[in-house]
C-alpha cells in the first residue's frame, strides 16, 4: 500500500474510533457559540446551529466538536478532517477508495454494521463520496469502567479538494445513543452544508 493510501485509510480509521468513543466533551473543552464560522485558506468550518458544542480538537490536521444529549450516554460529534489523497484515474475508483478504507477500518468484533451507503457525487462541482452509516457499537466506553452497546450514526462527506487537489478533507456528523435520534438527518446535512471550501 503507497503512503497516501495508508493515510486515508488511517484517517477512516481515525475519524470512526472519533466519534465511536465520543462520551461528550474532553481535554478542557472550550464552549463555542451556535453557528460561529472559522474561516481559513483552505476550508471554512461553521459550527452546528445548535446549543450545547464544546470545540475539543483544532490543529492543521482538523477540527472536532462535540456535545452531549438529553438521554443518557447519548452524544453528538461534528468533524471536518484534511489528509494527503492518491490520484485516481476515475470517478468509480475514487469511490472505491472510500469504501475500501471504511470496511478495512470498521472493526468486526466491536461494531455491527446494520447499514451503510456510498455514493460518488459532484453537487459541489468537485469529486465527493457520500458515506453514511449506522452500527451497533457493542464496546461503547460510557465511563471510565463501563461499556455499553449503543447505536452509532454517521452521515459524511468525504471529498478531493479543488484546488489542492493532492489533498482531501471529510465532513462528519454522528450521533451515538440507546436509539436513533429523529432529528439525525437534518442536523447532518446543515452542518455538512456548513462546511466549504472557500470561492467554490
Amino acid at each position: 500500500m503507497n503512503k497516501p493510501n495508508y493515510r486515508l485509510s488511517l484517517l477512516l480509521l481515525v475519524s470512526f474510533a472519533l466519534i465511536s468513543c465520543a462520551t461528550g466533551p474532553r481535554h478542557a473543552p472550550k464552549p463555542v457559540a451556535a453557528g460561529y464560522l472559522y474561516e481559513g485558506g483552505y476550508i471554512n468550518v461553521r459550527v452546528p446551529n445548535s446549543d450545547g458544542w464544546y470545540i475539543v480538537n483544532s490543529s492543521p490536521a482538523g477540527m472536532e466538536f462535540a456535545r452531549s444529549g438529553n438521554e443518557a450516554n447519548e452524544s453528538f460529534a461534528a468533524q471536518v478532517l484534511m489528509f494527503p489523497l492518491e490520484e485516481t484515474n476515475d470517478n468509480s475508483e475514487f469511490l472505491a477508495l472510500i469504501k475500501k478504507g471504511f470496511e478495512k477500518d470498521t472493526d468486526p468484533t466491536r461494531f455491527e454494521v446494520i447499514e451503510s451507503d456510498f455514493k460518488y457525487t459532484e453537487i459541489r462541482g468537485y469529486s465527493c463520496v457520500n458515506l453514511n452509516y449506522v452500527t451497533k457499537d457493542k464496546r461503547a466506553q460510557t465511563s471510565p469502567t463501563r461499556r455499553e452497546v449503543l447505536l452509532l450514526q454517521a452521515e459524511s462527506l468525504y471529498c478531493r479538494h479543488p484546488v489542492r487537489q493532492d489533498t482531501g478533507f471529510s465532513i462528519i456528523y454522528s450521533h451515538r445513543g440507546a436509539s436513533m435520534y429523529s432529528n439525525f438527518v437534518s442536523e447532518a446535512q446543515e452542518f455538512i452544508n456548513g462546511v466549504q471550501v472557500p470561492g467554490h
